[in-house]
């Protein structure tokens, strides 16, 4: 019992010759600061039973006074943090909180389960949100300046070309916000790491996540990895059992997954599909209408029903150069073909709307104008060759024979 009459609940001593406490009193928890002010932290007409308060006294930002937390249970398992730092300027506690701007990236906004990682100066921050924790981590400098130095991803979920999409990472900032490293979390419920499929006959292996960092090494498509990290969106690497053990290497995912460099004239179709666009080079009757007219078919040469579910339309244009540039033109509504059937899938113009060039496209969600050519594109003439992709169809289905058209294309009555 305090003089105050209050229950003493935690004694501090954040300095030598300064002292401070924890009370109860009557329904209130508050604190005694060193000069006897009396700051209010909470009633338990606040809390539910059960749920707390718990608190400690321990070195939050890391300056080597202890400061004071307060925790209560919010659900089953979440953990709310409140946090007062001692300020041996002032010989007071004051308020020790993630700024609004930081809170704005967090994963868990606040402190929640807060652990102490004293010899990186970071906090980690965790909560329960759905079947996974997640958590920030909270680097503390010496002059006091908090910024968000890792945080726990969540896996990828994606509905477009290539249907891959990143597992659950720990990813690393420096103090700009510039990603530093993307690790792969281990399985949360103990089981088998995330794995990947090679999806192209040969890929090849690397040193590093550097072009000239090659290596004499491949895979080749169905060999199964595990995921380990990624280099932002263009790298990843991968682990696999070789001959010696164990091998560590890095894959570029536009080797995976570019549709131009996955491109085989020799071989067999994906899928019992046929993609045809018109090449309407050598008409005579109204030329400069059909230079511009993008006449897309498929037809279905397989024996039994084929449903194609969020189906992508891909350009891949190709310049003199032989450099070759993807454009994803527009995504299709759900197909259904029978046998032998054959689907027009475009029959539209190329047309001038302001400064861009668009074709219609009608869709589920309504008629629209979508740009025909990829943003930067140098003027000439480029061999365009469509794609089709949907995450219901084994691989992409690439047009028979490209087609040729000029940019900026000439339209019918300009000069252009």
């Amino acid at each position: 019992m305090s003089a105050s009459g209050g229950q003493v609940l935690l004694p501090l001593s954040p300095e030598p010759g300064v002292s401070a406490r924890i009370e109860k009193q009557g329904p209130d928890y508050v604190l005694i600061q060193p000069d006897g002010a009396r700051l209010p932290l909470l009633s338990e007409d606040d809390v539910e039973e059960g749920a707390g308060p718990d608190f400690d006294a321990l070195d939050y930002d890391f300056d080597g006074h202890s400061d004071v937390s307060l925790s209560l249970r919010a659900g089953m398992v979440n953990l709310a943090y409140v946090i007062w730092r001692y300020d041996p300027g002032a010989k007071a506690y004051v308020p020790f909180e993630v700024p609004e701007s930081l809170q704005e990236r967090q994963n868990c906004k606040g402190l929640w389960h807060v652990e102490r990682l004293v010899e990186r100066r970071t906090l980690r921050s965790s909560c329960r949100g759905g079947p996974r924790w997640h958590a920030d981590l909270l680097r503390v400098e010496p002059d006091g300046v908090m910024w968000l130095a890792g945080q726990t991803r969540e896996p990828e979920e994606t509905f477009q070309w290539p249907y891959f999409g990143k597992p659950a990472l720990g990813v690393m900032y420096d103090r700009q916000g510039t990603v530093l490293s993307e690790a792969v979390l281990p399985s949360g419920d103990g089981g088998a790491p995330a794995q990947w499929e090679v999806p192209v006959p040969r890929l090849a292996l690397y040193s590093a996540p550097d072009e000239q960092a090659v290596t004499k090494g491949y895979l080749v498509e169905g060999d199964r990895t595990s995921v380990l990290a990624f280099r932002g969106d263009a790298w990843m690497q991968i682990g696999y059992e070789g001959k010696a053990g164990r091998i560590v290497r890095w894959v570029s995912l536009k080797d995976a997954y570019d549709l131009a460099r996955r491109y085989d004239a020799s071989a067999a179709p994906s899928a019992p599909l046929a993609l045809w666009a018109m090449d309407y080079r050598d008409v005579v009757d109204d030329p400069d209408y059909y230079r511009n007219l993008f006449t897309l078919s498929l037809d279905h040469k397989g024996e039994s029903d084929i449903d194609i579910h969020g189906g992508e339309i891909h350009l891949i244009f190709t310049g003199a150069d032989g450099a070759s540039t993807v454009h994803k033109l527009y995504d299709l509504s759900t197909l259904s073909l029978k046998p032998g059937e054959t689907r027009t899938l475009d029959d539209n113009p190329i047309e001038r709307h302001g400064e861009g060039y668009v074709i219609f496209h009608a869709n589920e969600a309504g008629e629209a104008y979508v740009p025909f050519f990829p943003p930067g594109l140098a003027p000439g003439r480029y061999r365009i060759r469509p794609v089709l992709t949907a995450p219901s169809l084994p691989g992409p289905v690439y047009a028979r024979d490209p087609i040729e058209i000029d940019y900026p294309p000439r339209l019918p009555g300009t000069s252009e």
